[in-house]
């Protein structure tokens, strides 16, 4: 029992050590342009990711949904205007 409770709290370490590194990379993403394939809407906001990050692995880009329309599957030019630990947060960019 006591492996596993020290196996744990070394992952939680690890674990909060990635998501302020993973904050403090996404924070200069703010700004940038990226082309985002949209993988589904979720909620108020369609959820993409960049062409440099992987499903399930890396960030996700969301975009609210109220007054854009995008469809599955495609790519869209996002501006970055937030960024969190693991997500960022985007707007459309007017092609």
């Amino acid at each position: 029992m006591f492996r596993e409770e020290v196996k744990q709290q070394r992952a939680n370490e690890i674990m909060e050590i990635q998501s302020q590194i993973s904050w403090e990379l996404n924070q200069h993403k703010i700004g940038q342009e990226y082309k985002v394939v949209i993988d589904r809407k979720e909620g108020d906001y369609f959820v993409g990711r960049t062409e440099f990050d992987s499903p399930d692995v890396d960030n996700e880009v969301l975009i609210e949904a109220s007054n854009t329309y995008l469809k599955t599957g495609e790519f869209t030019t996002v501006k970055i205007t937030e960024a969190a630990d693991f997500d960022l947060y985007g707007e459309v960019v007017p092609s």
